[in-house]
């Protein structure tokens, strides 16, 4: 057996690797729950859309402020459990608070809503997401030891994520449709989700240790200060790139422009579900990107995808009702997706390996704070952008037929807008070189942890 596991180091066990991705199935899920508070908001507590778009802009905007300190603490935790497992707990935390935010009285008055909302809303992101993120990078290095499990991890581990999401993307809707007719409906449909999904999240918690010891620059061991946050900020400009990335990625997905879009512009939000299901032919692929990323470098794998979701954009647009087309606009969102969601948390661990190089402190945790702030901060501008563009289409979640102008401006939200973004981030991965350094900088990490 100990043969075996020389000859084949980066092998993960089988229970190990499902109880790894229970948290991440966990807090995707949430993910998307979270995309629906939008047209919650505007459709049923009957809220206007510029309000709530600018409220929830401004609470991501301000949770993303946290993450920062978040990935301090974190970096700074030294406890039995280890760096980064103690904090798993908040996806207990994530599921209540959003369950609790579904929940608001139906006569409430619009201040009692706008507080509830914002409160429940403040604890999921600042609070809750804001550790799970931090922790997530600290955890995975000291759980797993080489850079091929890191690999496996985040591609057919990325595919069971994905395929979770996918299920409750097409199921969700049909839900909504039939269970959440009312306030009191919400409540009941998210308390069916939030429970047993709460509960799979604490798997990883429960069969997963921190067990591999992690050199920190120089072999040493020394307290992690503001100082080295600083250097962090200042001397790495990978991470900016890849922050970048994911604000893009999160600005998109986390508009929640869907369920008008098929609401609306389709006429029938049960099909917002069964469209999304196309989007799982390309998941196979995710197994084949430990190969393809020995052929292709990482930042022009983005730009392919970033690519693929400019088709997409321009399609979804140009469709209006036309199933065909929106499912080739499908399509094409899932392989623009590929790259981003496969990719992301392995570039952040490389641009910690580049600290450990330059002979800085890794900041695992910090650097997975940073990207919080970075899709918190997306999130924010998203919301922020979809109200202002409804409120501007004078949209009124209190009509049954919406204005032409109002139409308008959700086609242009699902369609012209994360077209335009991602090109912005095209342009900036033609200036990530990383991946090229990486094999210098592993063999480097290496000799020093022998020595």
């Amino acid at each position: 057996m100990g043969k075996k596991g020389k000859e084949n180091p980066d092998k993960i066990g089988v229970g190990k690797f499902w109880a790894w991705q229970t948290r991440g199935v966990s807090a995707g899920l949430n993910f998307i729950i979270l995309s629906y508070v939008t047209i919650y908001c505007t459709d049923v507590l009957k809220m206007p859309a510029v309000l709530v778009g600018t409220l929830l802009m401004v609470t991501r905007i301000l949770d993303g402020v946290t993450d920062l300190f978040a990935g301090y603490i974190v970096d700074k935790t030294k406890s039995k459990l280890g760096k980064g497992r103690p904090y798993e707990f908040f996806i207990l935390g994530a599921w209540l608070c959003t369950w609790l935010m579904y929940s608001v009285p139906g006569d409430a008055s619009l201040v009692v809503k706008c507080v509830w909302v914002m409160l429940m809303y403040t604890c999921v992101q600042s609070v809750c997401i804001t550790f799970l993120s931090a922790c997530q990078n600290p955890y995975q290095i000291r759980a797993f030891k080489t850079n091929g499990q890191r690999v496996k991890l985040a591609s057919f581990g990325g595919l069971v994520i994905m395929v979770a999401s996918m299920a409750l993307s097409i199921s969700f809707p049909i839900l909504m449709n039939r269970i959440a007719v009312s306030p009191a409906g919400w409540s009941r449909l998210i308390a069916m989700i939030a429970l047993p999904v709460g509960l799979i999240g604490m798997l990883r918690f429960v069969f997963v240790k921190e067990t591999i010891h992690v050199e920190e620059a120089a072999g040493t061991q020394e307290k992690v200060t503001l100082k080295d946050m600083k250097e962090l900020l200042t001397r790495n400009p990978y991470l900016y790139m890849v922050a970048f990335m994911w604000l893009v990625y999160s600005l998109v997905t986390g508009m929640g422009v869907g369920p008008y879009f098929y609401t609306y512009i389709v006429g029938n939000i049960e099909v917002m579900g069964t469209t999304t299901a196309f989007g799982m032919v390309v998941l196979p692929l995710l197994a084949f990107f430990p190969l393809i990323m020995k052929k292709v470098a990482t930042g022009r794998l983005v730009q392919i995808g970033c690519l693929a979701w400019i088709i997409s954009g321009v399609l979804v647009f140009m469709a209006g009702s036309n199933m065909t087309i929106i499912i080739v606009s499908l399509l094409f969102m899932g392989l623009g997706q590929l790259p981003i969601t496969y990719l992301t948390d392995l570039m952040m661990l490389d641009c910690g390996s580049f600290n450990a190089w330059k002979g800085r402190k890794r900041m695992d945790g910090t650097i997975g704070a940073i990207k919080g702030f970075a899709g918190k901060l997306g999130q924010g501008l998203g919301s922020g952008i979809l109200g202002m563009m409804l409120s501007l289409g004078g949209y009124d979640g209190a009509l049954a037929v919406q204005p032409d102008s109002a139409l308008l401006m959700i086609r242009l939200v699902i369609g012209i807008v994360p077209a335009a973004m991602f090109v912005l981030v095209c342009i900036v991965m033609a200036f990530y070189k990383l991946n090229k350094l990486m094999p210098e900088i592993n063999k480097t990490i290496e000799a020093r942890a022998e020595a």
